[in-house]
């Protein structure tokens, strides 16, 4: 008689991503990188003009952050910082996505790191669609499920219990949802087969908290990184993809981190996150290429294969574009990714050849995001823009210059924006702000 279980396993695994899939409000932010994991968004009627002074301004809340918030629920959640001195916190905060008022807050202690106190809540948290419950990665090494009222479902002290090392900077990674699993990255060292440092993948029960597989795909770390993995169905095989701090993009199974493929891409650590359409993966990053001695890359790669990639599944690439920190957006056939010098390019997704190139200031690091026919862009420089692309060209539609409230200075900008229920949410330094019609 066959062996039924891994059928029957199979089809649970995909018989909860379906029903996660249909729980979820379609018009829902779950993740940093949105529905899709791509970037994108299927709201429609977005404002394609509004001003700091009150124009399309829903409502602004005191917050000090640096990452994206996600929309669960009509809910927004969003880490970032609080306090002086010795009171310095690290926060997740929930606000009503409507008005703008604080639902709940919890804050925790900043410990096991050298992060300076700017750089206090890198990651993004992740909302599951199925629970409501919202999982944040702080950069003591807390990983904490709260439920939808801030209450702890359970928690997990990474430092303590695997090992983990605090990311350089602030580079700590964002988790991710794979079915009824949490996964979440970051190097350890700790004993047996994993006492030598490296970059893994640890998946956790999303439910009760229990480590359920860790993967160690790659090498020799290179750098302390922070991309985010996405997931897809690659013909079939439900599979996480990657950069990893060895400068290479992994393919892991979901149900047991085994890894499927490889391709190696940089000389440091990949920080970017891959997006993903059909079969194919388009990655980048800023640094010296593997194979040559250009720096930066903007790579298609087909997910098919098995083994080491690299030298057999690279369908295009494009050299010297220094893509280090903002991740890609793909829609209708066109990439559109962010260099580090604040330039957009869109390419043709097939082929790689640059349709056009737009500048939106002098740093780039958040990552765009297109809806309703718009791109919806920040730069660290306080700017906001809203953008018109074309086929052979982009309108500037839009930009807002935000400065902090105390001074003539521009308020920082690292995130990304998220987009619900017709509204679009974005932090700075100082605020949160909600973007919209009434």
């Amino acid at each position: 008689m066959h062996n039924l279980k891994p059928v029957i396993y199979r089809l649970s695994v995909f018989s909860l991503i379906l029903f996660a899939q249909i729980y979820a409000n379609a018009s829902d932010w779950p993740s940093w990188r949105g529905p899709n994991q791509d970037g994108t968004s299927a709201e429609t009627e977005l404002v394609s003009n509004w001003s700091i002074e009150g124009e399309n301004l829903l409502w602004k809340a005191d917050f000090m952050g640096r990452s994206t918030p996600v929309v669960l629920n009509d809910r927004v959640y969003v880490i970032g910082r609080i306090g002086k001195d010795i009171t310095q916190q690290e926060r997740i905060t929930c606000f009503d996505a409507k008005t703008g008022d604080e639902i709940w807050n919890y804050q925790l202690n900043v410990f096991h790191t050298t992060i300076t106190f700017n750089r206090v809540g890198w990651t993004s948290p992740v909302g599951d669609a199925e629970t409501g419950n919202i999982y944040i990665h702080g950069i003591q090494g807390l990983f904490i499920c709260f439920d939808k009222d801030g209450n702890i479902v359970w928690s997990r002290s990474l430092t303590e219990e695997y090992g983990r090392i605090s990311g350089y900077g602030g580079r700590v990674h964002t988790p991710i949802l794979a079915g009824n699993l949490v996964v979440v990255s970051y190097l350890n060292v700790g004993w047996g087969n994993q006492s030598i440092p490296r970059h893994r993948y640890f998946a956790f029960d999303k439910k009760s908290g229990d480590l359920i597989w860790v993967s160690t795909p790659g090498g020799r770390p290179l750098d302390t990184t922070y991309s985010t993995p996405v997931v897809v169905d690659i013909n079939g095989q439900m599979l996480i993809i990657g950069g990893n701090a060895d400068g290479s993009i992994y393919a892991m199974k979901q149900t047991t981190g085994e890894m499927v493929w490889g391709f190696k891409l940089s000389k440091r650590g990949i920080n970017t996150s891959v997006i993903t359409s059909g079969t194919k993966v388009y990655a980048t990053h800023s640094e010296e290429n593997l194979d040559s001695t250009e720096m930066g890359r903007i790579v298609c790669i087909d997910a098919t294969g098995t083994g080491d990639i690299t030298k057999t599944h690279e369908l295009w690439r494009h050299d010297a574009v220094n893509i280090g920190y903002a991740s890609p957006t793909l829609k209708e056939g066109k990439l559109y990714v962010v260099d580090n010098s604040a330039n957009m390019y869109c390419l043709n997704a097939d082929s790689g050849m640059v349709l056009w190139e737009h500048s939106i200031g002098t740093v780039g690091k958040g990552s765009p995001v297109w809806a309703d026919g718009k791109l919806f862009v920040t730069e660290v420089n306080g700017k906001f823009h809203i953008l018109q692309p074309s086929a052979d060209g982009c309108e500037s539609l839009n930009v807002q210059e935000i400065t902090r409230k105390d001074d003539d200075h521009y308020a920082e900008i690292y995130g990304s924006p998220a987009i619900s229920n017709g509204r679009v949410y974005f932090t700075t330094e100082e605020h949160i702000y909600c973007i919209g019609r009434e």
